[in-house]
């Protein structure tokens, strides 16, 4: 029988044990079509949606937020200022003009196989607490320098933020939380707070902001930023890989979005 996009949205709901999270499920386009094809990326960017419509793509399955501001969602009949703004009404463009169906799959992925795959490109082991998203990694001790340096080398940046000052960098730190994606931003203290509560002497987070890296530096805990696309992408390009073996008859394409800026 041909896949259609409930069939999908019912395997992300069987993988993640629980039913799709209120803010994802189809986000536009018609949710009864058949899918040929899929393209499955971090953010349904112009590039990435430009992409899937030249690969004739009949879904894109993406992590992040389509429109901004965050988590902004067309209701019928409304008609809201930010639809206009350039980036918006690109995308919108792309999904109609392709007839898209665009399904947003985001806290059910982290649950799947997005934390797992960031913890295990980090090398942490098995956690010492272990909830589906709230987990705590015991390491042998290590300088702080030397963690920085192999969180460099599992993500593939040559350089990345640190908080902390100059006499933190040799110490020794052995108890890792990881803030992933964009659980090291200031809206998500609280997911810092946790794991401080756990004793963690360092976080290894995606993507942060100074009001973030405040909160634990404050508390004499550095926070290592590896940018939110790096702690995530990975874990995509699995559940893409699970997806293909779900559902063979699709032809599936992934999107890396990379990275939006450099450093100079």
């Amino acid at each position: 029988m041909p896949t259609h996009v409930a069939d999908v949205l019912a395997s992300i709901e069987k993988l993640s044990g629980h039913p799709l999270h209120g803010d994802e499920g189809v986000q536009l386009g018609p949710a009864d079509r058949e899918v040929r094809r899929a393209t499955v990326c971090w953010m349904a960017s112009r590039a990435a949606l430009l992409s899937a419509e030249r690969d004739r793509a009949d879904l894109v399955v993406a992590h992040e937020s389509l429109f901004y501001p965050y988590d902004t969602r067309l209701k019928a009949g409304e008609v809201q200022p930010w639809e206009a703004w350039p980036t918006n009404r690109q995308r919108r463009e792309i999904i109609e003009r392709s007839g898209l169906t665009l399904a947003r799959v985001h806290g059910s992925a982290d649950d799947i196989c997005i934390f797992d795959v960031f913890a295990e490109m980090l090398g942490l082991g098995t956690p010492l607490v272990s909830g589906p998203v709230h987990k705590v990694y015991e390491i042998p001790p290590i300088p702080l320098r030397r963690l920085v340096e192999r969180v460099k080398a599992a993500v593939g940046m040559d350089h990345v933020r640190v908080s902390c000052s100059e006499a933190d960098i040799e110490r020794p730190v052995h108890r890792v939380g990881l803030p992933w994606g964009g659980l090291g931003l200031f809206v998500n203290v609280s997911y810092q707070q946790w794991a401080l509560t756990q004793g963690c002497d360092v976080l290894i987070a995606g993507e942060a902001d100074s009001y973030g890296f405040r909160f634990s530096a404050e508390c004499d805990v550095p926070m290592i930023e590896t940018t939110h696309e790096a702690s995530e992408i990975p874990g995509l390009r699995k559940l893409t890989a699970i997806l293909v073996e779900r559902h063979p008859d699709v032809t599936w394409y992934f999107y890396d979005n990379g990275n939006p800026w450099r450093w100079m």
